[in-house]
């Protein structure tokens, strides 16, 4: 019986936990500036966030992201500031919809292919329908066999 409560209230205070943090509440500047900063890549450094990169570059860029949204400049306003200067490259996610996006797109594509070119082949690899064998044919056939069974025996 008390293992029972002990699992309920486990099972309870779970629940608990998960409506907590699933519940909407007001993000602040920090976190903007922080979840902004994550999506930008560092132009100095070789694949780190300007969130996670030491390079003065990235200070700089962190205190330009800060200054937009103390301005009160949405997150597309400010991607689209740095998307200008840099261009799609300067986001560690590039969008799909752009030029960048083939980069995704055409990997799935080749192997899409791949998959209907093998389909396709493994499909056609049965021998096709013998044709019907021609009376003289079946007559040389005949005789070839009469000649070997002859030959045997």
């Amino acid at each position: 019986m008390n293992g029972r409560i002990l699992i309920a209230l486990a099972l309870l205070a779970l629940a608990g936990a998960l409506v907590f943090a699933a519940r909407p509440h007001d993000i602040t500047a920090d976190e903007r500036v922080d979840q902004i900063t994550a999506q930008l890549r560092c132009p100095v450094c070789q694949g780190l966030s300007v969130k996670d990169s030491t390079s003065e570059t990235a200070r700089q860029m962190r205190d330009l992201v800060a200054q937009r949204v103390r301005e009160g400049r949405t997150d597309a306003e400010i991607d689209a500031e740095f998307r200008a200067a840099y261009g799609d490259w300067i986001f560690l996610a590039p969008p799909v919809a752009s030029w960048s996006g083939l980069v995704w797109l055409v990997p799935i594509a080749v192997i899409a292919a791949g998959l209907v070119l093998v389909t396709g082949r493994l499909r056609g690899t049965g021998a096709p329908p013998a044709a019907e064998p021609t009376s003289p044919d079946v007559a040389a056939l005949r005789e070839r066999v009469a000649r070997e069974e002859a030959a045997e025996g």
